[in-house]
């Protein structure tokens, strides 16, 4: 999907990622973040996220890079039309 928008996708979980990682630790994926001009996540799918993803997604904000997160288990996230009514008219939309 993000290639089809035009970027260019590094997967960090690839050889070199990991040899790098095994040298510098962390520090290795704050500077594979550095490098790129966006970074793109996707929670597990019990909507949780790994503290490492959690950290480079706080080092791309505290640089203005853009944060894209991707979609995870959206047919078991979404709500039925009484739900959503119910919401809507909570938040005063009706």
């Amino acid at each position: 999907m993000l290639e089809s928008l035009g970027f260019e996708v590094v997967n960090p979980n690839c050889p070199e990622c990991a040899e790098g990682y095994k040298a510098k630790g962390m520090e290795f994926f704050k500077q594979f973040a550095q490098a790129c001009d966006a970074v793109a996540f996707r929670a597990l799918a019990s909507g949780e996220n790994p503290a490492g993803i959690v950290s480079e997604v706080g080092w791309f904000r505290g640089i203005n890079k853009p944060v894209l997160e991707l979609p995870t288990g959206f047919l078991r996230q979404s709500i039925d039309e009484h739900k959503t009514r119910e919401l809507l008219d909570e938040a005063g939309f009706r």
